[in-house]
């Protein structure tokens, strides 16, 4: 282990002491709730010391065998309930809880609003440092809680004093800190979540409350219906993704055997699946590299309200620490990183599609802040990638659906197995007659039908040995399952127009009547109807789309082919709640980001079918990575689908002017790839 590394966890072990005389000075206290600043405090009293008594549980019996379930839900109930979405007519919950911004600027004013809201943030997170024991962090949260007590019980009415102590605390043992995380998210030596899964009795549903998630009724049905699931079936689909996982390498032309790891990330509820793929993992030579689960947690509002509390401290000087620690605890875990292949990474869809509130009490980013952001984010991702090459790692991402998508949940699952394992050869076949057509168009003109405003012409890079070079990859099941896109890196000079799109699920976001204007292929205008001002559409896509850039270019143009997962959104009406995984093979689509060979454009890459050299693997922006790597790339990369049914035309347009249909009247055009059309007319 690295010295940096050992003196961090030494360190941070050394404080424990510090924290329990924290904790019985907090059971000691009696907090009269007789005025807004009374309750604020006993609320958040109570919330670490349910949080306390949750790690108390697990300390006595870390399997939590001889903790009743009746224990652990009202723990978990009481914990949760000052943040869950309040129901109508109740007077409990989120909207009444000092979590909320809203809540708390009505109580204290809108300064000190925030910053107690942020603050209340720091002490429930206790919940989370407790069980990773991360003394830092609670020695912070503490330090915060007696700093906001004793100016409240001085009667100090002034903002700035106790936001002082606020971002001391919030920007203490920055390093040390960072070293621990590190440690915890890269070290094979620390198996917390490993040991869960691997070990875990999955017909007991206690074993979920360990990892220490917000559980939903989901979660547990999840849990409930894949520890029913045939083992065969189970085990099948594990060869198949850690398959996939390898064909990634494979047709990449890299060597998976060089690693020792793999990340293996997956929802909550899907433990006994994970076992499975980290078995199958490990029959190849890679030991699965295991965290928390993935959870969207108890109130998607509350996660967005509070996505910017770094705007309460953020400074350069803040930033340039930050950035130096992230690296250096980078540099500390180098050996363990670089054995890393990549993720093979599983995720969950169906949930209700997220329209947050825009709140004029959620804090936001300066300009000057916004342009540390984007500072922070290349220097770290430029170090990132000069020391950890994508050249050497690869990945696989597959998506099931969720109980929360409804009646249908057991018939769509099934029918997802069957989507998620479609003959990538043949695939590959029908996509590369599209792929011929292509490689001879000067740009491609994709127009909407009449009502939607799509109208825009994709420019393509010059091929000078048609013989041998070609535009688009041929994308199958490997990296990305399902099958089905054919996509290219699109010249932006000359890539003008609009992408109008009704209704579509970005980032965990719906988005309504999304209109992007593109100019020599940059972002130039961007609407939204989600809310009635145009002023907070206009916030809402700055925020959550091009954060933390002002305009992004477009990375990525492709051409779904998948019309079978289209046919299977239509039969069970679920198009909106199709994640981004598959809406991408459903029409085509646009990545506003960086390229999809971001920091691998110099690594030969070759179309599957064809095996001609791809050259369209940068545009003018990642064309001056050697001169200005901070400004080559933008750390983003958000796909944009059309889907068929808004889609009138696609066309290749030659350099004499010649249009040849890819798609005409929302149907596929091109000789050999009649099969794709059958699902659309039976939808």
């Amino acid at each position: 282990m690295n010295d940096a590394i050992r003196n961090a966890l030494l360190q941070n072990k050394e404080l424990a002491g510090q924290w329990q005389e924290f904790v019985l000075e907090l059971k000691s206290m009696n907090i009269p709730a007789d005025s807004s600043f009374g309750s604020y405090f006993s609320e958040a009293r109570s919330a670490m010391l349910l949080a306390i008594d949750f790690a108390d549980m697990l300390s006595r019996d870390p399997s939590l065998k001889s903790i009743s379930l009746k224990d652990l839900h009202d723990n978990h109930e009481a914990f949760s309930s000052q943040v869950i979405p309040t129901k109508t007519g109740e007077s409990t919950g989120y909207d009444f809880s000092f979590a909320n911004p809203d809540y708390a600027c009505e109580a204290f004013g809108k300064e000190m609003g925030q910053l107690l809201s942020a603050a209340y943030l720091s002490f429930r997170a206790c919940h989370t440092h407790l069980i990773m024991q991360n003394n830092f962090r609670l020695l912070n949260a503490a330090a915060i809680f007696r700093g906001f007590l004793e100016l409240w019980q001085a009667g100090n009415p002034y903002p700035a004093d106790w936001k002082d102590i606020y971002a001391k605390q919030m920007t203490k043992d920055l390093e040390l800190n960072s070293f621990f995380n590190a440690y915890h998210n890269y070290s094979p030596e620390y198996t917390r979540c490993r040991d869960i899964v691997m070990n875990a009795d999955f017909t007991d549903i206690r074993y979920l409350y360990r990892f220490g998630n917000t559980l939903a009724p989901r979660d547990i049905q999840m849990a409930q219906f894949i520890s029913q699931y045939p083992e065969a079936e189970l085990q099948s689909l594990a060869e198949y993704i850690v398959q996939a996982y390898l064909d990634g390498f494979e047709r990449a032309g890299k060597d998976y055997k060089i690693k020792k790891y793999a990340a293996l990330m997956f929802p909550l509820g899907m433990e006994r699946f994970a076992r499975l793929i980290a078995m199958q993992l490990k029959s190849i030579g890679l030991e699965a590299r295991i965290g928390n689960p993935m959870s969207i947690g108890a109130n998607r509002q509350y996660q967005y309200d509070t996505r910017f509390l770094q705007a309460l401290y953020l400074s350069e000087e803040n930033a340039d620490l930050t950035t130096q620690a992230n690296i250096a605890s980078m540099e500390a875990m180098k050996d363990a990183i670089r054995a890393n292949s990549g993720a093979v990474y599983v995720e969950v869809f169906g949930e209700e599609p997220f329209e947050p509130l825009a709140k004029e009490t959620a804090l936001k980013y300066s300009e000057e802040q916004l342009n540390l952001q984007r500072r922070m984010q290349g220097k770290f991702s430029q170090f990132y990638n000069e020391n950890f090459p994508a050249t050497e790692r690869s990945f696989c991402i597959i998506a099931f659906p969720s109980p929360e998508i409804g009646k249908d949940f057991k018939e769509i699952f099934a029918e997802t197995i069957r989507l998620n394992r479609l003959d990538s050869n043949h695939y590959a076949t029908i996509q590369q007659h599209i792929i011929d057509v292509l490689d001879k168009a000067e740009y491609v003109h994709v127009r909407g039908v009449p009502g939607n405003e799509t109208d825009i012409k994709v420019f393509m890079h010059k091929i000078n040995d048609p013989e041998k070079e070609t535009n688009f990859e041929n994308c199958v099941a490997d990296v990305n399952i399902p099958v089905g896109e054919v996509f290219t890196s699109p010249m932006l000079t000359g890539t003008n127009g609009i992408l109008h799109v009704d209704d579509i699920y970005l980032n965990n976001l719906r988005f309504l009547n999304l209109k992007m204007e593109f100019t020599d292929g940059m972002v130039s205008g961007y609407s939204c109807t989600n809310f009635h001002e145009e002023e907070k559409n206009k916030s809402y896509i700055e925020e959550n789309l091009l954060h933390p850039h002002k305009t992004l270019p477009i990375g990525e143009f492709a051409i779904g082919t998948n019309t079978l997962a289209y046919a299977m959104a239509k039969k069970y009406d679920i198009m909106r709640l199709l994640p981004i995984l598959i809406i991408e093979k459903m029409g085509p689509h646009f990545a506003i980001g960086d390229t999809c060979y971001s920091h691998e454009e110099e690594f030969p890459h070759h179309n599957i079918a064809s095996k001609k050299l791809i050259i369209a693997v940068d545009n003018e922006k990642s064309a001056i990575r050697h001169e200005n790597p901070m400004e080559a790339y933008t750390q983003k990369h958000t796909d944009i689908t059309l889907p068929y049914e808004m889609l009138n035309e696609i066309s290749a347009v030659n350099e004499d002017g010649t249009r040849i249909p890819i798609i005409k009247n929302g149907r596929f055009a091109v000789p050999g790839t009649e099969e794709l059309n059958l699902p659309l007319v039976c939808k």
